[in-house]
């Protein structure tokens, strides 16, 4: 069952995903080409489908989650853990009752690890010289 945090999605009529890369490539004096990095861009989705929404509930969570740029997951083909809602455009017409057709974009983001600073114990910092002002000096002059 699709769920997009706590919206459960009814029909899902279209999913694509893209997942792409960049490379930095360099020119050589002979001509050839070299690479020597490669970036991985975030994964995107794009879904097409059904929401039965009789009271606009889901509407207005699905609009929540983009404004706040709440961290969600999806799973339908494949998992997405950490996304984030890019784009919804509903479409209401004669033929969905207490509900409509939409749109929607999703981007995978990635958070950045921070590395633990070192502790230093009590007895190793008396042992270590406090700052100074290590600028220039004025030669003092008698």
């Amino acid at each position: 069952m699709p769920y997009l945090g706590d919206v459960f999605i009814d029909v899902i009529e279209e999913f694509s995903f893209d997942e792409s890369a960049e490379t930095t490539d360099h020119a050589l004096e002979d001509g050839e080409q070299i690479t020597d990095h490669i970036d991985s861009k975030p994964i995107t989705m794009s879904l097409k489908g059904i929401i039965k929404d009789e009271d606009e509930s889901k509407r207005a969570k699905l609009r929540e989650y983009m404004q706040k740029g709440e961290v969600l997951s999806f799973q339908y083909v494949s998992k997405l853990d950490t996304c984030v809602l890019t784009s919804f455009q509903p479409s209401y017409a004669k033929g969905t009752k207490d509900g409509y057709t939409f749109t929607m974009g999703l981007k995978q983001i990635r958070f950045v690890r921070v590395k633990n600073n070192a502790r230093v114990s009590k007895s190793v910092k008396r042992q270590t010289k406090s700052k100074t002002n290590a600028g220039r000096k004025q030669v003092k002059k008698k």
